[in-house]
């Protein structure tokens, strides 16, 4: 039987080793650069995380956003959900990458963590890093790029919000981990490597973390999408729902 602080540790082991990995990609001075880049980190990050589990956990299945998907998952207890390079439009342009790595037993993570190499940090859920809540006046709630005229706007006009827009989900999510906004919403689909390792690092600190609609979170699906995500801190989760429910009903 697999030890659970064994995979929480492997979990951020692989995150941070991912990180460092694409890091030493984007200062070698004859890499790849433009559109190049982008594929050979998705590349290579995949197959680091790939060859490691295989060696270490070989009796797991893996769903990875840049491996084929293998319907054996769906029968298999323990599964990996993976993405390589998070934010990869970023990758070379700016900090907002990351990388996520996660364990889920029966659909429920069990194990995860946020590479920020950016930041120079690794968020695990064991031990869960401490949010910081102190934020006090008007809230402050990111988006991704695409939704800043659809999530952003209603936000801005129905709570009062500051919206601030970046990318990768990782990102976004251990921002609100940090203190630096209150929630991280997007209320269009995503895909399961986009939000289950940074919500399972969210719940392990003790922020609020569902579906758009408030419904909890549920991996290793047969087609790998999440309906949307919320990411915040506890105090605010009802007046967002609230906000959001005409978005969550057509979900």
């Amino acid at each position: 039987m697999m030890s659970a602080t064994g995979d929480h540790a492997l979990a951020a082991r692989l995150a941070e080793g991912t990180g460092k990995l694409l890091t030493g990609l984007l200062n070698d001075p004859s890499g790849p650069r433009g559109r190049a880049l982008e594929m050979a980190g998705d590349r290579q990050a995949h197959e680091f995380l790939v060859g490691e589990l295989r060696r270490l956990r070989p009796g797991d299945s893996v769903l990875s956003e840049e491996g084929r998907d293998d319907r054996r998952r769906l029968d298999a207890e323990r599964v990996w959900i993976l993405d390589p390079l998070d934010g990869s439009s970023d990758f070379g342009v700016s900090g907002a990458w990351s990388v996520h790595v996660a364990l889920c037993e029966r659909g429920v993570p069990a194990a995860a963590a946020v590479a920020v190499p950016a930041w120079g940090a690794t968020f695990a859920t064991d031990p869960p890093p401490r949010p910081t809540m102190c934020r006090v006046g008007r809230r402050r709630v990111v988006v991704a790029r695409s939704r800043g005229h659809t999530d952003g706007r209603r936000l801005a006009e129905r709570l009062d919000a500051e919206v601030v827009a970046m990318g990768s989900a990782g990102v976004k999510a251990m921002a609100v981990v940090r203190g630096e906004v209150d929630a991280y919403v997007h209320a269009g689909g995503l895909y399961e490597w986009d939000t289950c390792a940074p919500a399972a690092v969210a719940l392990a600190a003790g922020l609020h973390a569902s579906c758009v609609d408030g419904s909890p979170l549920r991996f290793n699906n047969g087609r790998p999408h999440t309906p949307g995500l919320v990411i915040c801190r506890p105090d605010f989760a009802a007046e967002l729902l609230e906000a959001l429910d005409p978005v969550s009903r057509r979900w």
